[in-house]
């Protein structure tokens, strides 16, 4: 493993967690932070037909909910947020406050956001992980 990775994906337990090969005994900490990203294809550059590197493909970012010794237990940390927009017309899409503009100066104020937990892309044993 090169020093830009600094660990690897041992286990997946479901399609949010993710068991890494680095625990207490490595500095790792509550509440730490990945990328997690596995390696897709090698990049040739087409005038040198030189090697490039490969390719990250990005599965999603993690937080440490669990440290033991050597391994330690990771969750995705990001969400989708799917803002309750029915019964409003003639509207644009909401900023970032979650407001959303409608015709004739007039605001509509979103009340209900759902928010859930975005599903890691296709984590997999053998991917990296970069600190963040």
């Amino acid at each position: 493993m090169n020093d830009r990775y600094y660990g690897k994906v041992v286990a997946t337990t479901d399609r949010f967690t993710l068991v890494m090969n680095k625990g207490s005994e490595n500095g790792v900490e509550l509440g730490d932070k990945f990328l997690v990203v596995g390696l897709g294809q090698s990049i040739i550059d087409s005038d040198t037909q030189e090697e490039l590197g490969r390719l990250e493909v990005l599965r999603g970012h993690v937080k440490v909910s669990h440290v033991q010794e050597r391994i330690s237990t990771a969750r995705s940390c990001e969400f989708e947020q799917h803002p309750d927009v029915s019964g409003i017309n003639n509207a644009t899409p909401p900023d970032t406050s979650g407001t959303v503009k409608v015709a004739e100066s007039r605001e509509a104020v979103i009340t209900h956001v759902e928010r859930k937990v975005k599903e890691l892309d296709g984590a997999q044993i053998g991917d990296f992980l970069l600190k963040q």
